[in-house]
């Protein structure tokens, strides 16, 4: 039955692109749809900001609460960054705790706005009584087409600036 097949053949499609716990696209779904919209961007001449972000004390979280409380942060963050940037934005998940955004049709100035808004649904999580608290440390490159970078470039400046921010909140 071609019927069957074609499901089959799209399921197949969907679990070599989708995270299983997240729903969000994995690391390959990611940069396949990434390495599209940067092409598309350096035809159009649009801006785009790269976020990558870590969710921190996640190994606290597994340590202390178990694994499944672990799972559990990871859809509460896929949750936020779903609510935070639009459909249209690219959100995966890299590994472990870590997830990548490709923010299209933004520039450097739209940052602060996508950052504050991201801390506030964050404090609105953080209520009272929760386990645990969220927080993730972030880091942003912006990507502009006047002088095109790689997504790995991109993708680079990102983390190296997450990093910062991480080894700041340490101090």
């Amino acid at each position: 039955d071609i019927t069957e097949r074609k499901e089959f053949e799209e399921q197949l499609r969907r679990i070599s692109i989708i995270d299983d716990l997240t729903s969000l696209y994995n690391r390959r779904g990611f940069f396949t749809l990434a390495g599209q919209q940067m092409k598309v961007a350096e035809r159009t001449k649009k801006d785009m900001l790269l976020f990558f972000a870590d969710l921190d004390k996640m190994k606290h979280i597994n340590d202390t609460l178990g694994h499944q409380e672990g799972d559990n942060a990871l859809l509460d963050i896929a949750s936020i960054l779903k609510e935070v940037f639009r459909e249209s934005d690219i959100i995966g998940r890299m590994g472990g705790d870590e997830f990548a955004i490709l923010a299209i049709d933004t520039t450097d100035d739209t940052k602060e706005v996508l950052i504050k808004r991201l801390r506030s649904i964050l404090d609105t999580y953080n209520t009272p009584g929760k386990k645990y608290h969220l927080s993730l440390s972030v880091g942003i490159s912006h990507y502009d087409p006047t002088h095109p970078s790689s997504l790995d470039e991109l993708m680079a400046q990102a983390d190296a600036h997450m990093y910062d921010e991480k080894r700041g909140k340490q101090e």
